[in-house]
């Protein structure tokens, strides 16, 4: 079973002026990361605004990203949909691109059993060839997951690890303890350092986009116990994480982005545009902390 590790930035879905996807802003994007040591990309989650985007718009951008990585790094896919058949179908578009696993957000909206949710996760598992992550997030998803539910997921072999986007560390030390051959991402960046304390070795985020040189020198420093100097930068993004929640994260690190020379547009609507105080609010916070 492969085990996943390092910081896997989640990527925006950066649009040209007319909204359409960016390939040029896309390669330019990944190659950046990819220069900063990343070890993975997570493609298609809420930062790439996927529930914005068509079916076929998803596919795109997944291709965009395998075609540029070129094996250099691992991809996952996530394929979160309402319907199990929709889920599926991008996951085989992901297993035919190469994709090292396809991940997904629990079915929402519709008021499922955990018994549907389960039967969910194993059906994508059934359905292709390639290992599944559960996403647990829920602040996004209005559903939480228990760790006996999370239990029920992991006795499908298939299942091989687990996105942990929620504040619950104390669950989140227990599955680590119980399952330490499983792929753990921590989900929520501020909470990088407390998640690598307890055994974490993965994160998947957001602000990876624009700070992905802060995680991996964090990550290099845990791992040789330099645990202040690791505290230090946590400091410095969590400062910046901040700013981003005031102005919001996904339009903030879009706004980053292009602060950074990588202009990957704006969000979508009805997600509005950062007015000029917004992004001046930004810009100082970022040059603050060296992110310029």
């Amino acid at each position: 079973m492969k085990k996943f590790k390092g910081i896997f930035p989640a990527l925006v879905t950066p649009f040209d002026e007319k909204g359409n996807i960016a390939p040029e802003s896309v390669e330019k994007l990944v190659e950046h990361c990819l220069e900063k040591g990343v070890r993975g990309f997570y493609v298609g989650g809420s930062t790439g605004e996927s529930y914005l985007l068509s079916a076929k718009e998803r596919r795109y951008m997944l291709e965009l990203v395998i075609k540029t990585v070129r094996g250099r790094a691992d991809v996952i896919a996530n394929i979160g949909v309402f319907s199990t058949d929709q889920g599926i179908e991008l996951a085989k578009h992901a297993e035919s691109l190469g994709v090292s696993a396809v991940s997904s957000v629990p079915p929402f909206y519709f008021p499922f059993t955990m018994e549907e949710y389960i039967r969910y996760y194993n059906d994508l598992a059934d359905a292709v060839n390639v290992p599944v992550i559960i996403y647990n997030i829920p602040a996004m998803s209005g559903i939480t997951f228990n760790t006996e539910d999370i239990e029920r997921f992991f006795s499908n072999d298939k299942i091989i690890g687990m996105k942990h986007t929620s504040y619950d560390l104390f669950q989140l030390e227990r599955i680590l303890k119980k399952y330490p051959e499983k792929s753990i991402f921590c989900g929520h960046d501020e909470l990088f350092l407390s998640a690598s304390v307890i055994g974490v070795q993965a994160g998947i985020g957001s602000t990876f986009n624009i700070m992905p040189d802060k995680f991996v020198k964090m990550q290099k420093l845990i791992s040789e116990n330099r645990w202040e100097d690791a505290r230090k930068i946590q400091d410095d993004v969590n400062e910046v994480i901040e700013a981003l929640t005031k102005v919001g994260v996904f339009k903030g690190v879009k706004a980053a982005l292009k602060l950074q020379g990588i202009d990957c547009g704006e969000c979508r609507r009805p997600f509005a545009s950062l007015d000029k105080e917004q992004i001046k609010y930004l810009q100082d916070i970022l040059e603050k902390n060296n992110c310029l």
